[in-house]
């Protein structure tokens, strides 16, 4: 099998220059969740590349004003003063010989490292790349009141929500599932915009990442049950790997879990926001103010505000206030047409409705009254508890019961996973394609799983891949081809459906 790479950086943010004849090694991981962490988690996994470029030419030095890289303008230099850093890059591997070619990582790069050459080794580069949605983690947004109430009022589900926050981002390559759980209240306040999303996944179960082709996904829970990755369903036999190791763990073993809820009401109308001190406008001129509300606003009504000079002269008519409503600040820029007089406002106040609520129930569901694995626990007399709080986007008591349930489930009994290691790489492979797994040596039936983990490598040995997997039955117990009814697919009282609901 010929192995062959392409690797393209756009150096000027637009058009991309092929760096292939360069590259000495590449390697990197995609994953759904960071290592070790639980399922439900509130934070995900922003992907690395790490690549080694043979320099002896100079072309990547920064400081050197003759790398073909610099082209001597200040500006435009691609690596003086820091200019390399987020700019587009993407690899491709081909395992047949370049007829296709396949993504394996897209993103961008940070600030390259150098290694200058020395008597026992030759000039290197060394370039750390993330995923695109390393942009997104330094992102800090806010959210139009107007946006907000839009959202609440058209039932927006979690999947939804996610997609409008992308697009907000100006996120525009992205595919999501609509989502499980009506979501009534998100908004950002000068926020990551990656964080946030991860948190929305994490209080629904679903997970948000980047896939090598750059795309943004958000996968509901029941994604890998209804929409698997790879229908083809790749096998693992033992000749396919050097290593297999089947690992049950007690990292993520629980028999009660608790998931706290924090429900929001629309208050009544009320004064959301004064000033601290008196506010004053010189004359013929603008000030611009924030107002922090209190409580985050599900409506402003209005701005009352009466101006008038030192003396106490009312010159109301020559202020005027334009507003833009965020929904935890309203931005303000206040005017004074009076050319002789500053404009002193008493009173200065927003009234509306706040959205009141937070951290005030709890859900909680065991082993003993909920699950499926009550005598395991009962023969060890021992009891590991999970807690779910701080989530602001478990908003409802049904939603945080069915989180507490659906961690349950997965978590009561010791969860199994497998790491292949030395796996012939394949461009192709995804996190979340479900593969089979037979080795006969160790097993006396396959087991399905869907893949969590690629760590992969290209080198002068050619590609490889070690990877990470769950059993898909601690994850589905009912997995079995018409275990769970689907809407808008399964019929009631049709079928051989054993009709179970989803929690």
């Amino acid at each position: 099998m010929n192995v062959l790479r392409r690797l393209f950086i756009a150096w000027d943010g637009t058009n991309y220059v092929e760096e292939t004849a360069r590259l000495l090694v590449a390697s990197g991981a995609n994953r759904l969740t960071p290592p070790g962490e639980p399922g439900l988690s509130s934070r995900g996994q922003v992907d690395q590349c790490d690549l080694t470029l043979d320099n002896s030419t100079g072309r990547y030095s920064a400081m050197n004003e003759n790398s073909p890289l610099n082209d001597g303008t200040e500006t435009t230099d691609a690596l003086i003063n820091g200019n390399a850093y987020h700019r587009p890059m993407y690899l491709e591997v081909s395992i047949d010989n370049g007829a296709n070619y396949y993504r394996i990582f897209t993103g961008v790069i940070k600030l390259p490292q150098e290694n200058a050459p020395t008597s026992k080794q030759a000039a290197t580069v060394k370039i750390d790349c993330r995923s695109l949605d390393e942009r997104l983690l330094q992102r800090r947004m806010s959210t139009l009141l107007s946006a907000m109430t839009a959202w609440h009022d058209a039932g927006y589900r979690e999947g939804q929500m996610i997609e409008a926050l992308l697009l907000n981002a100006n996120v525009i390559d992205y595919e999501t599932d609509e989502g499980m759980f009506l979501v009534p209240f998100a908004w950002l306040d000068d926020e990551s915009v990656l964080d946030e999303i991860w948190q929305i996944a994490g209080a629904t179960g679903g997970r948000v990442y980047c896939d090598p082709n750059g795309t943004m996904r958000y996968e509901d829970a029941t994604h890998w049950l209804k929409s698997p990755h790879d229908t083809s369903q790749e096998t693992f036999t033992r000749d396919k790997y050097k290593s297999l190791m089947p690992i049950y763990s007690d990292g993520d073993l629980y028999n009660v879990v608790t998931a706290e809820t924090s429900p929001r009401e629309i208050d009544l109308t009320d004064v959301l926001w004064e000033p601290d001190e008196l506010v004053s406008v010189p004359p013929d001129s603008a000030k611009n103010m924030t107002a922090r509300l209190r409580q985050a606003a599900y409506a402003i009504d209005q701005i009352t505000v009466k101006a008038s000079t030192i003396s106490g002269t009312d010159i109301s008519a020559d202020v005027t206030i334009d507003q833009t409503n965020y929904v935890q600040r309203v931005e303000l820029v206040i005017t004074n047409a009076n050319t002789t007089h500053t404009a002193y406002l008493r009173p200065l106040q927003i009234t509306g409705q706040a959205l009141k609520g937070g951290p005030t129930q709890e859900e909680k569901r065991t082993s003993a009254d909920d699950g499926n694995n009550a005598a395991w626990w009962a023969a060890r007399s021992t009891t590991r508890t999970r807690t779910i709080r701080g989530n602001p986007y478990i908003q409802t008591r049904a939603q945080a019961g069915a989180v507490a349930l659906m961690l349950l489930h997965r978590a009561e009994a010791p969860r199994l996973t497998f790491k292949i290691g030395g796996v012939m790489g394949d461009p192709e492979r995804r996190c979340g394609d479900r593969i089979t797994i037979d080795d006969t040596a160790i097993m006396s039936a396959s087991h399905d799983a869907f893949i969590t983990g690629i760590s992969w490598r290209y080198d002068s040995a050619g590609f490889t891949q070690d990877l990470e997997a769950v059993d898909a039955a601690s994850l589905y117990p009912y997995a079995d081809t018409d275990g769970y009814f689907v809407l808008g697919t399964n019929k009631v009282g049709t079928g051989t459906l054993s009709a179970y609901l989803f929690y």
